[in-house]
């Protein structure tokens, strides 16, 4: 297992990720509308000369976007680009999102779901590639009120989502906060899905019990995300289900701890570090 952090692939991040001590990086490359998968294409050459000198692999490469709000031709095209970007960089994984259309309901994202994913599963297939859908559900910053902008979130919609685009490419990019936070047991996620889980995101959450006994689940304010370590989640007993489940995938960090940002943010990748490091080795072993 490899020891990742998401970020955007850089000459600076390469560096970043060589003096921390992790083994890779998750390549945040883009959605469509942005320009990051086409200049990571452009320097392509440059980046795998920086990550070979400095002994740092890629585990994903991400494209969080919304797919369901994207034009099929559009939607397949970017995420094949991205899948021959990830061969190139020596990685078999591309993360993202379903996205979602709020003036439907779900019966009718399934269809629109199906059209682009069932052309992008195929792609993946064809090049050996596999699909990690994040399970993030979406939110205005500040946790609230919700604006739902993906569809791979629950245990349910999981298991709709897989009986629309049956492909084994499919599946998911494991992130156990954002089942805390749903009320969902996110160690019998990985038992229930173990074959569908293709990445880990590593990201840790606090709950605050009376903010939430005062605004309830749709209240904002009542969680936030934590550096690992830092929070709720017991990363050995994850570790654990993990091994159960015969995952042989990699795991990133997802640095979304407001505490540790600016000239703070790699004490938090530190941090994250120092939780994960001796997991990952014993993991391995």
């Amino acid at each position: 297992m490899n020891l990742s952090f998401l970020m955007p692939l850089t000459l600076e991040n390469i560096a970043r990720a060589e003096k921390l001590g992790y083994d890779a990086i998750e390549v945040g490359a883009g959605w469509a509308t942005a320009p990051t998968l086409g200049e990571i294409e452009a320097n392509l050459s440059q980046f795998k000369d920086a990550l070979v000198e400095s002994g740092i692999g890629v585990t994903s490469v991400a494209i969080y976007g919304n797919t369901i709000g994207t034009p099929i031709d559009e939607a397949v095209d970017h995420w094949e680009r991205a899948m021959r970007v990830a061969l190139d960089l020596g990685c078999g994984v591309v993360s993202g999102l379903t996205g979602r259309d709020n003036a439907l309901t779900v019966d009718d994202n399934l269809p629109l779901f199906a059209e682009r994913f069932g052309p992008i599963c195929e792609r993946a297939e064809d090049l050996g590639v596999r699909i990690a859908l994040e399970p993030w559900p979406g939110s205005v910053r500040g946790h609230g009120p919700y604006r739902w902008t993906n569809m791979a979130t629950t245990p349910e919609l999981w298991t709709r989502l897989i009986d629309a685009v049956p492909s084994p490419a499919l599946g998911m990019e494991y992130d156990p906060s954002h089942y805390v936070w749903q009320q969902i047991d996110h160690l019998w996620v990985i038992s229930a899905f173990a074959d569908r889980i293709h990445h880990v995101h590593a990201k840790d959450i606090v709950i605050d019990e009376r903010k939430l006994a005062w605004v309830g689940v749709h209240g904002a304010g009542w969680w936030r995300f934590v550096i690992p370590g830092l929070g709720e989640l017991d990363w050995e007993d994850i570790f654990d289900a993990l091994a159960g489940a015969g995952y042989q995938g990699d795991l990133a960090v997802e640095h979304e701890d407001n505490t540790y940002l600016n000239e703070r943010w790699d004490e938090g990748l530190a941090i994250a570090l120092g939780t994960l490091r001796p997991l990952v080795r014993d993991y391995s072993d």
